[in-house]
């Protein structure tokens, strides 16, 4: 990169006079040479992978450190000649006071921007009038966005090495006991999910609380153990589905979507579905401000993938499977929906399949299909970083005459190459009943609820922990 600022500079230097010795004249054809030099380490030799090495979130007085956040060691740019792609993955909340207030859940698409350079410069080029970038000397790129009146966002960007990817370090899980948490829970009807913004997790479930048929929401802080809790009246069925989503916990129910403040410091807002919709035993991923709800259908198609919008609250068709889905569970990761799992017939949930299904968002009619190397009848899934994890039960009879024999089952699955690894686990299994009834990832950890599920009422349940690299 020294090369092509020594470069410039000697033509401005040879060149930059006109025949009075008074007005500059830039030697255009060294310019395109030393641009496409330019290009060439940007995109490599087609399109090439930068990562955030530094991050700093300018607002009013504020100037802070956001380098070690989640939400920016997420993040990618990728240049080709003409375009910038800009994976931010979890968004950041740019208002924010401190780089812990800066964090938050809400996965993004990803952006494209087209851009070019500064006139007479082969260094410094802009997507917009908001957003430069400039080649340093050592090869790494310096970018200034400025992101709304008085927030700027600085990063130095360098190029994203094959060590910089999440991997498979552990190929046996070892669990061990986190915590238990008193509730009743249905067969796989349990919500889960991790927050990494507040290092939290959440639950929810149907149950007898208050001398009626109540939904209960469960906050688990992990850093402090403490629990806070949310019921409301409304039973609103029992398989439920939680996302972290612009600091909201949403949650998808068989016939509505509700949206609960994350310290549980209120009842939640609820949207039915409307018309003839309904599903059970589903699936669900999200991005941006849509959440996609897979197969289940009940009174419709189990085929379909519907999408709700937050803003509009909205159910909208989205794509449809090859063929029908129960107990599938999904996530995203860079524009594509990945569906793992789940069965063919409802309400039995059998039998198993052992489907991957790819399904482009900005293209939903062209979806691929690989295998995983075992079948599940319902699967739960979340995404880390590049990698997908996959926990599953399967199971002879149904849930029609009753289940016996349940067995857990997890693997991986690696967006870089599209290919799928199961990994071992030691969770106890002594009756032949107790299995993986849901599951969520929280940094570099992962969370399971895991029971028999032959009790009723309230009674503990244990969560464990399994580290992943």
């Amino acid at each position: 990169m020294k090369k092509i600022l020594c470069s410039f500079l000697l033509i401005c230097v040879i060149s930059c006079s006109s025949d009075d010795g008074s007005t500059p004249v830039v030697n255009e054809t060294s310019l395109d040479a030393l641009r496409a030099e330019s290009i060439q380490l940007l995109t490599g030799t087609n399109e090439k992978v930068w990562r955030i090495s530094q991050a700093i979130l300018q607002n009013g007085q504020n100037t802070i450190n956001i380098s070690s956040n989640f939400n920016v060691r997420d993040d990618e740019f990728i240049f080709s000649d003409t375009n910038i792609e800009w994976r931010q993955g979890d968004a950041i909340q740019y208002d924010a006071a401190n780089a812990n207030e800066a964090k938050q859940d809400y996965y993004k698409a990803p952006e494209n921007y087209g851009y070019s350079f500064l006139a007479e410069s082969a260094t410094q080029f802009s997507s917009n009038s908001n957003m430069t970038y400039g080649i340093q000397e050592n090869g790494s790129v310096v970018a200034n966005f400025e992101v709304e009146n008085a927030i700027e966002l600085q990063l130095t960007l360098v190029p994203k090495t094959l060590q910089d990817y999440a991997s498979v370090e552990n190929s046996s899980l070892q669990f061990t006991e986190a915590f238990t948490v008193n509730a009743s829970l249905p067969i796989f009807g349990t919500g889960m999910i991790g927050a990494n913004s507040d290092q939290s997790i959440y639950l929810a479930h149907n149950g007898y609380y208050n001398n009626s048929q109540s939904q209960r929401v469960l906050k688990i802080d992990l850093v402090n153990g403490t629990e806070t809790e949310q019921i409301t009246s409304s039973y609103n069925y029992v398989y439920k589905k939680l996302h972290v989503l612009n600091n909201k916990l949403s949650m998808v129910n068989t016939q509505t979507v509700e949206f609960y403040e994350l310290d549980l410091s209120s009842s939640p807002n609820s949207y039915p579905a409307g018309g003839n919709f309904g599903q059970a035993v589903f699936g669900t991923a999200a991005q941006g401000d849509d959440i996609y709800i897979v197969g289940g259908h009940y009174t419709g198609d189990p085929k379909e993938i519907f999408r709700f919008n937050m803003a509009t609250q909205t159910y909208t068709p989205f794509a449809t499977l090859p063929e029908a889905r129960y107990g599938a569970d999904a996530t995203i990761i860079n524009n594509k929906l990945y569906v793992f799992g789940g069965a063919t017939d409802f309400p039995a949930v059998q039998p198993p399949q052992n489907t991957i299904y790819i399904i482009p968002l900005d293209n939903p009619s062209n979806i691929e299909t690989l295998e995983m190397n075992q079948n599940m009848n319902v699967t739960y899934v979340k995404a880390y970083q590049n990698l997908i994890y996959v926990a599953g039960i399967t199971f002879t009879g149904n849930t029609v005459v009753g289940i016996s024999n349940r067995e857990s089952y997890i693997g991986v699955f690696n967006t870089l190459n599209n290919t799928y690894q199961e990994l071992q686990h030691n969770l106890p299994n002594a009756s032949g009943l107790e299995a993986i009834e849901e599951m969520c990832i929280v940094n570099n950890k992962m969370y399971v609820i895991y029971g028999d599920m032959t009790g009723q009422g309230l009674h503990d349940w244990k969560i464990y922990e399994a580290t992943l690299n």
